[in-house]
């Protein structure tokens, strides 16, 4: 068992030991690196100007991706290799052909998110992504710039020739890191300090297995371990000070939780999956959940947090869970006894309040492949289209059979302590047909099951009235696609 970290950042090898390792990465670069290009401003993923690339070893090969630094604490990072906008420049160049673009196309002023931008459209040139405006908008849309706007830094990225821009992670001696990496990310890894407060002092510690038995056996003998795959919300809660972990388990170097597949039918999901992963996977059979991933979360993000992570987290606007409580989605749950399934619609008991036990954790989730004459339909409804916490969600799946509504499902999410199913409206639209009084009266039946609150982002009145509403957007959508079919 190690007791430091091994990381590299633009080449250079560091290990981490102790309370150092329980630090963001972002603070880790500008503090103890004196890498101040990283910039901070939001501390919770949000804004981009903390973006770098990070390198992890996937199949023998060292493969990147964009990520928001101030959201990744060290401790997820245990052989990774960090590129930051310090280590793009090539030896005889004064800057990186992306920064140069920018600089010509005039789309900087304060330059203060600049560095994110740069890291962002260099993400894109290394997974060799095509620059249309498109994939530009989207591959940025975790970058926010106050004071340039954006189509200079559109027009900068559309003026680039991927074909003669060097990647950046070719600069630097990867052969020699995976053997480092290779020798070290075997051995689980454990660190502890104490931390001083008030004069007096704590314990803290974290733990990186490399087996599911070492990752029972920590949650066994810890109380309130906090479990970290893609630490997008953890890390947040963290940085903010609502939340000062005793125990923390990283999944970083656990194997076995990468699993993607479809067989017999059947789509199941490790725990270690990333929104990223997942959302290119469903292209096929769930286009109405690739749309949702693709507005809930930026690209950084969505490169590190998880659909596990989502479900543990346990928020009942948590995007992913409508669509899990009308697909019947089961959780697989690993512990001491061994593995058990649980059907989504069960493990909820109220709010933040899951069936799990102590040493238990998630480590997959699977569901079935809806027929083809199944209607899939998810909602969310925010004060912003992108990148915005839900004020509503709601999921929708029935089959229509000549003409009529069978096997309905319906749940909110946003309306009452967790996402709710609304057993009493999918009974009124059991074997009825698609009409639009039929409708209108379930809206007012879905209006009486649910239990909302007023908070910052919406009113009781509010929300009940989308719980009509989102019923006969359903229907209207519903007609218009039947249309266009019969029109084909």
């Amino acid at each position: 068992m190690r007791d430091f970290l091994l990381i590299y950042v633009n080449g250079q090898r560091h290990q981490i030991y102790g309370e150092h390792g329980f630090q963001s990465l972002s603070d880790f670069l500008r503090i103890d690196l004196g890498l101040v290009g990283t910039k901070v401003v939001c501390a919770e993923g949000d804004c981009g100007s903390c973006t770098v690339l990070i390198g992890r070893v996937r199949n023998c090969e060292m493969h990147y991706e964009g990520i928001d630094s101030c959201i990744q604490y060290l401790y997820q990072l245990d052989c990774a290799h960090v590129i930051t906008v310090e280590g793009l420049k090539e030896e005889g160049q004064k800057i990186h052909p992306v920064q140069q673009a920018i600089v010509d196309a005039m789309g900087s002023q304060c330059g203060y998110c600049t560095p994110g931008f740069v890291m962002s459209l260099v993400a894109m040139l290394e997974t060799n992504e095509t620059l249309t405006r498109h994939s530009v908008q989207d591959g940025l849309t975790g970058n926010l710039c106050r004071c340039t706007g954006y189509e200079q830094i559109i027009d900068a990225a559309l003026s680039l020739n991927p074909d003669v821009i060097p990647r950046a992670s070719k600069r630097f001696d990867v052969k020699a890191m995976l053997e480092d990496f290779t020798e070290h990310v075997s051995q689980p890894v454990f660190c502890e300090y104490e931390e001083k407060w008030n004069g007096t002092g704590q314990q803290v510690q974290f733990f990186l297995p490399t087996s599911l038995k070492e990752a029972v056996e920590f949650k066994q003998k810890h109380k309130n371990v906090i479990i970290v795959a893609g630490g997008t919300d953890i890390s947040v809660q963290m940085n903010k000070e609502r939340l000062e972990p005793n125990y923390v388990m990283s999944l970083t170097n656990l194997t076995g939780l990468e699993l993607l597949e479809i067989e017999n039918r059947t789509m199941t999901i490790g725990a270690k999956v990333t929104w990223a992963k997942l959302g290119e996977f469903c292209q096929k059979h769930f286009p109405e959940l690739v749309e949702i991933i693709s507005i809930f979360a930026s690209r950084q993000i969505r490169n590190a947090g998880t659909l596990a992570g989502n479900i543990a987290n346990a928020s009942p606007i948590a995007d992913s869970l409508p669509f899990l409580h009308v697909i019947e989605a089961e959780i697989e749950l690993t512990g001491s006894q061994g593995t058990r399934w649980v059907n989504i619609n069960r493990f909820y008991q109220g709010y933040k309040n899951k069936v799990m036990t102590q040493e238990e954790l998630i480590t997959s989730i699977r569901w079935n492949i809806p027929d083809p004459e199944d209607v899939l339909k998810l909602y969310k409804v925010s004060k912003r289209k992108d990148l915005d916490i839900s004020t509503f969600t709601a999921g929708i799946l029935l089959k229509l059979k000549n003409g009529k509504m069978q096997s309905v499902r319906l749940a909110y999410g946003g309306v009452g302590p967790i996402v709710l199913r609304l057993p009493k409206t999918e009974e009124f639209l059991q074997g009825k047909p698609m009409m639009s009084a039929i409708f209108q009266e379930a809206g007012k039946l879905a209006r009486e099951e649910i239990n909302p609150i007023s908070d910052v982002r919406a009113s009781v009145d509010y929300r009940s009235q989308l719980a009509e509403n989102i019923l006969m957007k359903f229907f209207h959508e519903c007609c218009d696609n039947q249309n266009k079919k019969e029109a084909a």
